[in-house]
């Protein structure tokens, strides 16, 4: 099941949880989608490669999906 997917089928369960904060499916799938946009806003493209260094916080896995979204490698 995609991000869009299970934000659209489960909008209000939890989808990430780190430490004492949460974000349901529909929230991630926002923040997710303005990493996305900013991305695209910087001039990658789909098929750009894009190399980090980070922990594994949520913001990792925001840009992770970012990525899927755009295209970006």
């Amino acid at each position: 099941m995609t991000l869009l997917a299970a934000s659209e089928r489960y909008p209000d369960r939890k989808a990430i949880v780190e430490g004492g904060a949460s974000w349901t499916y529909r929230r991630w799938f926002e923040c997710v989608s303005q990493v996305a946009g900013g991305l695209v806003g910087i001039g990658l493209k789909p098929g750009d490669h894009l190399v980090t260094v980070l922990k594994n916080h949520w913001q990792t896995a925001a840009l992770h999906w970012a990525c899927q979204l755009t295209g970006v490698i």
